[in-house]
């Protein structure tokens, strides 16, 4: 693809994801007003991949970034979005209809850029890592973490969103700290399902665009 067509590509996903980020933030408004749902674990891994793409979209405008990092992180933020959907048992409506939109979006973008067969190939091979992951390393963690106010534990699962958010606020006091104290052992079996999912649909799609 030549460079004028990336460019061109990537100003219509910036204008795309500005406005979902724009939407996203008045959707969470709305909904605070009857129930709070930016805590939720969908609410931040929306929040934080749209943040993330708008960020890379940006470095790719400036040079910082070639397309096909880009193309990796849009596949990066479309799997964690489509693995949090996937654990998602319950939950507010809306908040789910909006993953749904944003990730055809994102699979919008990967399919005109032509990165989907070549990357979700490269991610399955060189990118995750879906090994179970340890209830005695996330307590353990959890403890020398400070008792779980510096979100080691959640960095070691994945949820670099929240582990930053507990970072900068002590564990949200603490409170965030003790609640997980008690959660943690299902935050770990929640992330090990979301691996094999992920690691699942990944193949069977490696293997449906090999056959193409």
């Amino acid at each position: 693809m030549k460079k004028a067509d990336q460019f061109e590509l990537v100003d219509q996903a910036q204008n795309v994801f500005e406005e979902a980020s724009k939407r996203y933030e008045g959707l969470l408004t709305e909904l605070d007003e009857t129930e709070s749902v930016r805590t939720t674990s969908l609410a931040i891994t929306i929040s934080d991949s749209l943040k993330n793409l708008n960020r890379k979209i940006h470095a790719f405008q400036v040079g910082t970034i070639d397309l096909n990092k880009l193309l990796d992180e849009f596949i990066f933020e479309k799997d964690m979005i489509s693995g949090e959907l996937g654990i998602q048992t319950t939950g507010h409506v809306q908040l789910k209809r909006f993953a749904k939109r944003l990730l055809q979006s994102i699979d919008e973008f990967i399919s005109k850029t032509g990165g989907k067969k070549k990357k979700i190939r490269r991610k399955i091979e060189n990118q995750y890592s879906h090994e179970q992951k340890s209830k005695a390393v996330a307590y353990l963690l959890w403890f020398f973490g400070g008792f779980g106010v510096l979100g080691l534990h959640r960095f070691y699962l994945g949820r670099i969103g929240t582990g930053l958010g507990w970072l900068f606020s002590w564990g949200l006091f603490g409170f965030g700290a003790l609640y997980d104290l008690f959660a943690l052992s299902g935050m770990v079996d929640d992330q090990n399902y979301m691996n094999q999912l992920r690691e699942v649909k990944l193949k069977q799609l490696s293997q449906k665009t090999e056959s193409q």
